[in-house]
């Protein structure tokens, strides 16, 4: 299932690499395309991710899910 988080706070490419390396390391995501300027990130969810794991990975990360 694809999902799209909108995310605050990234302001270049290394927030870009960041926020990708923190969904990557969750297991069950993949296909990981964080976008600078709309501020997005789109990825292909799968068991046992969840989307809250996601948006923790996000978080944990130093930024903010908007949803």
């Amino acid at each position: 299932m694809t999902e799209i988080l909108k995310i605050e706070g990234m302001g270049c490419g290394g927030c870009v690499t960041t926020v990708t390396k923190a969904l990557v390391a969750v297991p069950g995501i993949s296909d990981v395309a964080v976008n600078l300027d709309s501020h997005e990130a789109r990825f292909e969810l799968a068991a046992p991710a969840t989307r809250e794991q996601a948006v923790k990975a996000v978080e944990d990360a130093g930024y903010d899910v908007k949803g």
